[in-house]
């Protein structure tokens, strides 16, 4: 694994953690109308998480084509 990839498998992980945290804070932080008939809820979180989420899937998805397509590089050129 390169620093490229050690990199990017940091940073999913960095992702994920606060994508969890978010979703977390979401359905612990109180949901209510209030007194003219609107709804208080934390929609931002569940947005940012559901990005965060979706992101690490697709980068997730890039890293292991990354370190598939590395590992055959090195195979081929190791048997040479």
């Amino acid at each position: 694994m390169n620093m490229g990839q050690r990199v990017l498998l940091r940073t999913l992980g960095v992702t994920t953690s606060m994508s969890v945290l978010l979703i977390l804070y979401y359905n612990l932080s109180p949901n209510y109308v209030n007194d003219e008939g609107f709804l208080v809820e934390e929609f931002w979180a569940l947005g940012l998480a559901t990005l965060g989420l979706s992101g690490s899937f697709l980068g997730l998805f890039f890293l292991v084509s990354w370190l598939w397509v590395s590992s055959r590089k090195a195979h081929k050129s190791s048997n040479r």
